[in-house]
């Protein structure tokens, strides 16, 4: 009696054509469980973020760290928050890949490695008229007062922001915009970043310390509309 001891060639594509089924419906969700770390990973810095930024004020009479102004050394937001982190002095302003300054998902979004991926809301001190400050003066220092923020709970503190291109006045190759003014089209165009659910939200911690991630839409002119609340001035 004669034993088969092969697969004949239809089987073996049977076979292949089953495994490339199972490759084609397993890889998306593995990618989208990846994603959720990652952006379950990217709260976690927000909140510790926006711990440090409180503990700050608490220590400063209620003032925020810098939000512009002096961009390179303390009391700039994100040099207090390296430091808050634990990270030492000599790495201010150059914060490693893996710090809490640098979201999870964004080497994937930008394709390369970032060292800073957030920004701070300075809403109401961007230099206008009535405004209480500018972060771009580097004569006066522009603080939010903590304190005195009105419905915090729907106020963003510090959230996602898009890469900024180098330039001689700009930040180096692999840095977020630091600073967003969310009365400005031209800052909710180009300096928020979609990079969560795909490309649909943006995280943010807002000044009561809850983070969560916040689906936004675009706008005919391209602009990102947000929630009214978020232009109004920061005091």
């Amino acid at each position: 009696m004669h034993v088969r001891d092969a697969f004949t060639l239809i089987e073996l594509l049977v076979v292949i054509a089953i495994i490339a089924i199972l490759v084609a419906i397993l890889l998306p969700a593995l990618s989208a469980a990846r994603e959720s770390g990652r952006s379950t990973a990217c709260l976690a810095n927000l909140r510790q973020m926006g711990v440090i930024v409180r503990a700050y004020a608490d220590d400063h009479k209620g003032l925020s760290p810098a939000l512009g102004q002096p961009y390179t050394m303390l009391p700039n937001w994100a040099m207090a928050v390296q430091l808050g982190a634990g990270l030492d002095l000599a790495t201010i302003g150059r914060s490693p890949p893996q710090s809490v300054l640098v979201c999870p998902s964004s080497r994937a979004f930008y394709g390369r490695v970032m060292t800073r991926t957030y920004g701070i809301n300075a809403t109401g001190h961007a230099g206008s008229p009535d405004d209480r400050g500018n972060f771009d003066d580097a004569a006066v220092t522009a603080h939010v007062r903590m304190d005195a923020v009105e419905r915090p709970s729907e106020r963003p503190l510090l959230m996602d922001t898009a890469a900024v291109r180098p330039g001689p006045d700009l930040p180096p190759e692999g840095r977020c915009w630091s600073v967003v003014d969310f009365r400005d089209p031209a800052h909710r165009a180009q300096r928020l970043a979609l990079m969560h659910a795909r490309g649909g939200a943006m995280q943010a911690v807002m000044h009561d310390g809850s983070a969560r991630p916040w689906r936004l839409g675009r706008g005919a002119d391209g602009v990102i509309v947000v929630p009214e609340a978020w232009g109004d001035p920061l005091p």
